[in-house]
């Protein structure tokens, strides 16, 4: 069976990921971009989230909004799945039954977290209201004065979403009017909200990385380098000792756990810490986007047997989001990092192989399918492999961050 899984952030007011959107699309050619019943992708949204992959996997122990049709909703359904981890969207598209009332209801008082999905119109979800606890507001499509009298007449008792948040603008916007949490592509596409200079980084990251990008890289430099660094010494041990090679004997120096690496992991390894460094409380979820699509770059470089430029993708994908990060043009800051030409354009000129690939996943997080499927590289590997190979890159990133302190 062919699955297909994407999630989308969605944020509080303090740029903390509350939540993500589980989003299922049928990877058939020939009903992918006309979509499927309701009921369908729900269900198999389902079985593919709790049953195949794992839902703490793919939410790192976030909530998880699904949704869910009227009719699914009158069924009960939803209270097969444990009332902690998921929030229940109700579609708002049509007219509001006696059932559905009855079902959320029945949702609401046995603790589960109750969300109206798409509103237009607040006649359409009063008598649902009671039983409701966060409405999503398409923020580009209800008049702003609907909006603020909505969240005037109901704030306290509701939590409000902003979805379809494209622009710094509307995110602007949206914070003032007192919506509680916020969705769209602005988020999906990773952007910082405070500046961080690149100065900022460590400067021994720099002359590892300018020493890595020589002709000959020298490892007694690069050590030179790292044992003068108490942190760099500790992450280096970390990542021999613990993520990577569980060396059976003692680390006797920084030379020697060198030995254990070669230089594209050394290259990786340095490049991880350099985009960690640039990490807040602010865009802790644009590191972690960043590190997902640098792994996913580097295991479809290897899907595709190209071996000797796995670190090459790596690169691409971790400073990927590197302009949005530092709020500044990405020619700009390339033009201050140690990076090599190849790299450099495919982070600028996406008519490379590296390129391309880069388009795709930027795609594939905004659940953009007219441009993932059947497009390169994913006709090149099948889509149960490409889910495994999302996971793999997705368990990747959460132990880096969780296990691997850096």
């Amino acid at each position: 069976m062919e699955v297909f899984i994407a999630r989308q952030p969605i944020f509080n007011r303090e740029m903390e990921v509350y939540g993500y959107e589980l989003l299922y699309r049928n990877n058939d050619r020939e009903n992918v971009f006309a979509g499927i019943e309701d009921d369908q992708a729900t269900a198999e949204l389902i079985y593919n989230s709790f049953l195949v992959v794992g839902l703490k996997k793919l939410t790192d122990g976030k909530k998880a909004f699904i949704n869910f049709s009227k009719e699914l909703v009158d069924s009960n359904v939803a209270t097969l799945l444990p009332n902690q981890d998921i929030v229940v969207e109700v579609l708002e598209r049509d007219r509001v039954t006696e059932s559905t009332e009855e079902a959320c209801m029945y949702l609401h008082d046995n603790g589960y977290i109750v969300a109206l999905d798409d509103v237009c119109d607040e006649s359409e979800i009063l008598s649902l209201l009671q039983y409701v606890n966060i409405v999503k507001i398409e923020f580009n499509i209800m008049p702003k004065a609907e909006q603020l009298h909505l969240m005037k007449k109901y704030k306290g008792r509701l939590k409000f979403l902003a979805e379809k948040i494209e622009t710094r603008e509307q995110f602007q916007t949206a914070l003032s009017m007192g919506y509680d949490y916020f969705q769209g592509f602005f988020f999906s596409k990773p952007t910082i909200i405070k500046q961080k200079d690149i100065s900022s980084m460590n400067a021994n990251l720099f002359e590892i990385f300018e020493e890595l990008n020589s002709d000959s890289p020298n490892y007694l430099v690069i050590s030179d380098i790292i044992q003068r660094d108490l942190g760099l010494t500790y992450k280096l041990l970390m990542l021999v000792n613990t993520i990577k090679f569980e060396a059976k004997r003692p680390i006797r120096s920084v030379r020697h756990a060198l030995t254990f690496l070669g230089i594209n992991e050394i290259f990786q390894w340095v490049s991880l810490i350099m985009i960690k460094d640039l990490q807040n409380s602010e865009n802790a979820e644009m590191i972690k986007l960043s590190m997902i699509r640098a792994k996913l770059m580097e295991l479809i470089a290897r899907e595709l047997n190209l071996h000797d430029r796995e670190s090459e993708y790596f690169l691409v994908g971790i400073f990927s989001f590197i302009d949005v990060i530092l709020d500044r043009e990405m020619k700009e800051v390339l033009s201050e990092l140690p990076l090599s030409a190849t790299i450099k354009n495919a982070l600028t000129d996406r008519s490379t192989e590296m390129g391309r690939t880069l388009d795709f996943l930027i795609a594939y997080e905004r659940t953009d399918w007219e441009n993932v499927i059947g497009k390169y590289p994913l006709n090149l590997i099948e889509d149960e492999r490409f889910l495994l190979i999302y996971m793999e890159a997705l368990g990747w990133a959460v132990q880096m961050s969780a296990q691997y302190s850096i």
